[in-house]
């Protein structure tokens, strides 16, 4: 029996009972399922289907109303309703109405913590790697087989560690670190592994870069992820990789990292920010599960402070979450965006995902700091996203065009 362990492998150990190894199939228990209004109901029927309801899964359920919400019409608004009536009935807990986005939220308050197993009807559950969880998005069908049967299986993943070392520049956060990761290992270059990151305590990333980094894991394709933030860890209580262990080891130096921003129609077609100067913008849009923190809320304010945003580009920010939006009130960045023109709304994924809230038109092209723009995701399917910071977004709203703060 191997002793030396990956993380991915000492967690779904744990999980399941037996003593898994990276290839092997296991039949697991998470600690945490979580649902949105829009999967979440595809994941009660496959339930209903499999089990006639009855809910076999002894973890925590919980409901977060945050892809539609507010409701934009009668059928998001009836989603809602019968997810929370059917949380009622099963003895989930459903989160209050507009406290924010799942993956940010459940960080936030606390209720993901280290060396979890949690799986969610959204691709983005890896954010949980910022916590150091293992966070895993599960299908609705799979989500409701696990409902019911109250385990479920997977296949332990492989593990890529990531050393990044490096002090970063004044321009620099989490977001150009995973583009540049991108850039380097495309969108296939971690199908089904976890992505173990390990920043050491020179680069100064804070938890909102944390964030960010493992939101856009499931980009490169990975299952999962960890990150381990030496800038901020105390203690040993993120679960780590033994040395010895069977990883795959990358290094990345971000010394001279420049802003990074990735070019339709995918998260990987990554450059530097600079090379598409001048690339006209018709809407700026800033707030969603990868990176609508404090953290960037900050980043844009510093650079809209005393300047209007440019005439015809619409420029949303969206507060993750509503203790941000409470903390940005407080600090005085509310103020700033809105004498800068733009239009501030509350924590919802709508626009991130071309749900509602700023969906683009025919061509219309967006700079953003979401974490994905695959054609027709915020809205018509010839219109263009592009993928850079909270710096880069800002600068481009003031600016009318795609331009680097500084530059």
């Amino acid at each position: 029996m191997r002793t030396q362990k990956t993380a991915a492998e000492k967690i779904f150990s744990e999980k399941s009972g037996m003593d898994a190894h990276s290839g092997e199939y296991v039949w697991a228990v998470p600690d945490l399922v979580y649902m949105h209004d829009v999967l979440g109901p595809s994941s009660i029927k496959a339930l209903r289907e499999i089990s006639g309801g009855k809910t076999r899964y002894k973890g925590r359920v919980i409901v977060v109303n945050d892809h539609i919400f507010p409701p934009k019409d009668i059928e998001s608004s009836n989603n809602i309703k019968n997810m929370n009536e059917t949380s009622e009935s099963e003895g989930w807990e459903t989160i209050p109405f507009g406290e924010g986005i799942e993956h940010t939220l459940l960080i936030e308050n606390g209720i993901i913590k280290p060396g979890m197993l949690v799986v969610g009807t959204d691709s983005h559950t890896v954010t949980a790697g910022a916590a150091g969880a293992m966070g895993v998005g599960l299908g609705s069908t799979d989500i409701g087989s696990l409902l019911a049967m109250g385990k479920q299986w997977f296949k332990v993943p492989e593990t890529i560690l990531l050393n990044v070392y490096g002090r970063k520049g004044k321009y620099i956060t989490g977001k150009d670190l995973i583009l540049m990761v991108l850039k380097d290992i495309g969108v296939n270059g971690a199908n089904y592994a976890s992505m173990e990151f390990h920043l050491q305590k020179d680069t100064s990333f804070n938890m909102d870069d944390d964030l960010s980094i493992a939101n856009m894991t499931v980009e490169a394709g990975a299952k999962t992820c960890i990150v381990k933030n030496s800038s901020i860890l105390e203690s040993n209580e993120f679960p780590e990789s033994d040395a010895g262990s069977e990883y795959t080891e990358k290094q990345y130096d971000i010394s001279e990292l420049e802003p990074q921003i990735s070019m339709p129609y995918s998260p990987g077609n990554v450059t530097d920010a600079r090379e598409l100067e001048g690339t006209e913008v018709n809407q700026v849009y800033i707030g969603n599960c990868s990176n609508g923190t404090i953290s960037d809320l900050r980043e844009a304010a510093s650079v809209l402070k005393g300047r209007r945003v440019k005439k015809d580009v619409k420029m949303i920010i969206i507060p993750a979450t509503r203790k941000i939006f409470k903390q940005a009130i407080s600090e005085g960045l509310i103020d700033i965006f809105i004498d800068s023109g733009a239009t501030v709304g509350p924590s919802t994924c709508g626009a991130c995902a071309g749900l509602h809230m700023g969906v683009l038109a025919e061509n219309e092209v967006c700079i953003t700091n979401i974490n994905r723009n695959f054609r027709g995701r915020m809205g018509h399917p010839t219109s263009k996203v592009y993928l850079a910071n909270s710096y880069v977004s800002a600068e481009s709203a003031v600016k009318g065009y795609i331009h680097v703060p500084g530059e």
